[in-house]
């Protein structure tokens, strides 16, 4: 309930105040499983993605320190986030996101693992490809552009700008699985993943 109550409230924020548009919502799944992977520039993007994935609820991966923060942390516990050390791939938390996608669900991922200072796509981390591999089910790349403008890092006050979502098409992942070490499948997943945000930036 708290989820679908936020994401209304954001859904009129990004509206009214950021002028919100959303290209290829037709990519998104109807239920889950399935992956949704982003660009990741500002503290913003995780509402961006809520709200563009107009299906069926995210359940995110957020930083371990957010959830030290009292309000953030029982707002986080509400609607469903999965805490992950910053410089390692927990395995609790790569567990817990498997179990959540082969119970149905859907999972939001920045691949990069950090907000990227210069809006340039970064390597993805490990563990994205390690669930990928793990469980099999599709991932849907987007790509946020204005939220870098909207709460840049480092700034705590919101900026009036346009904020736009592109969603793509499922990414092919089906040579990556072909390879024989586990490394070079996570490290190829990742390139995957990367490579499809990429053109949906280039569009």
């Amino acid at each position: 309930m708290i989820y679908f109550i936020s994401r209304i409230l954001f859904k009129i924020l990004l509206k009214t105040v950021f002028r919100f548009e959303i290209n290829g919502s037709g990519n998104i799944p109807k239920k889950g499983p399935f992956i949704m992977v982003s660009n990741h520039v500002s503290y913003a993007d995780p509402v961006v993605m809520g709200v563009a994935c107009n299906t069926v609820p995210i359940n995110f991966m957020a930083k371990r320190e957010l959830f030290d923060i009292p309000i953030f942390n029982l707002w986080f516990k509400a609607v469903g986030c999965i805490p992950i050390e910053r410089n390692s791939a927990s395995s609790a938390a790569l567990k817990k996101a498997v179990q959540k996608l082969k119970q149905g669900m859907a999972l939001g991922i920045f691949p990069e693992g950090r907000r990227s200072p210069d809006g340039k796509l970064r390597k993805a981390e490990p563990g994205v490809g390690l669930i990928v591999a793990k469980t099999g089910v599709p991932i849907i790349p987007l790509y946020i552009s204005g939220t870098e403008k909207a709460l840049p890092i480092g700034k705590k006050t919101l900026m009036p700008c346009k904020i736009t979502a592109k969603i793509g098409k499922t990414v092919d992942i089906s040579q990556s699985m072909k390879l024989l070490e586990k490394r070079k499948i996570y490290e190829s997943i990742g390139e995957k993943i990367i490579g499809a945000i990429s053109r949906l930036k280039d569009e």
